[in-house]
């Protein structure tokens, strides 16, 4: 069972119209900065350092390239973050 909730690339603008709401890109900053859909970048190896970012949020959506990461991150922050709502862009931003 999932501790996170899928989302596909077509509910994502709705979501994100929400300002209670962000897009977590969870690539690598030179990957972020290649090409982004927006949000905040933080690698996967930064999450537990930077986790005091998403606090003023209520809705976090997790993305990456492919889905892969950002499944492992978004069980993290359903785990860290149990009081928020985690979201995950299950077919990435591609």
């Amino acid at each position: 069972m999932l501790d996170f909730t899928e989302i596909a690339q077509n509910e994502l603008e709705a979501i994100l119209s929400d300002t209670n709401a962000i897009l977590l890109d969870v690539r690598e900053v030179s990957e972020f900065a290649d090409f982004n859909i927006g949000g905040i970048n933080i690698p996967p190896h930064e999450i537990t350092e930077r986790l005091s970012e998403l606090q003023n949020y209520s809705t976090i959506v997790v993305a990456c390239s492919n889905g892969t990461r950002s499944s492992i991150v978004a069980r993290l922050l359903a785990k860290k973050l149990a009081e928020k709502t985690i979201l995950h862009l299950e077919e990435g931003i591609f």
